[in-house]
């Protein structure tokens, strides 16, 4: 790769390497605290290799977070109805720890994630069910599913811990898309 990140496919040994990183550390550590040394140091690589495939630890996430939601949007959603399209969202979060934690920290620090969660083409299929259905912001309704979902996963073992058991993640899913699912007008028959 000839000097800067191509965000849509970096596939050279270190800049994956650095990608990897960014999800191993920010699984426990949010974004303010982690500095591209840190980040450069857990990939194995020096920092001035790091700041040769991204200009900054921004453009780092930002390309961590394409590649996760790439990897959460291979999920398809080839329904109509809102029940299975959301538990097809919330399945693929679950699956993909990282992304619901790295956007949760992004939220908490202030950033603005709306682009990555509505340019997401999962998002972009759950706002379509919505659509059909009728509606009124069928993008605000699937942000804030998406955003629900990543909470529930992201403070899920929190929640755990305080009440001393392990929840049921299948229950969790389906009470979650039946609760998601109520919010959408029924079709006319």
């Amino acid at each position: 790769m000839n000097g800067r990140s191509n965000r849509s496919s970096v596939t050279e040994p270190a800049a994956v390497s650095l990608l990897d990183a960014v999800e191993r550390i920010f699984m426990n550590e949010p974004p303010s605290t982690v500095s591209m040394r840190m980040i450069a140091t857990e990939a194995g690589c020096s920092l001035g290799l790091a700041y040769n495939y991204f200009t900054s630890k921004d453009e780092l996430i930002g390309v961590a977070l394409d590649r996760m939601a790439e990897r959460i949007a291979a999920v398809a959603i080839s329904t109509e109805d809102p029940r299975e399209a959301l538990l097809a969202l919330l399945d693929s979060m679950r699956a993909d720890a990282a992304f619901p934690r790295l956007v949760t920290w992004l939220v908490l620090e202030g950033h603005d994630v709306s682009t990555v969660m509505s340019g997401h083409p999962l998002m972009q299929s759950v706002a379509a069910v919505a659509a059909a259905r009728g509606a009124q912001d069928p993008t605000s309704v699937a942000m804030t599913m998406g955003l629900v979902a990543i909470g529930t996963f992201t403070y899920s073992e929190m929640l755990n811990r305080a009440v001393g058991r392990q929840s049921d993640d299948g229950r969790l899913l389906e009470s979650a898309a039946d609760m998601f699912a109520s919010w959408f007008p029924q079709p006319a028959d």
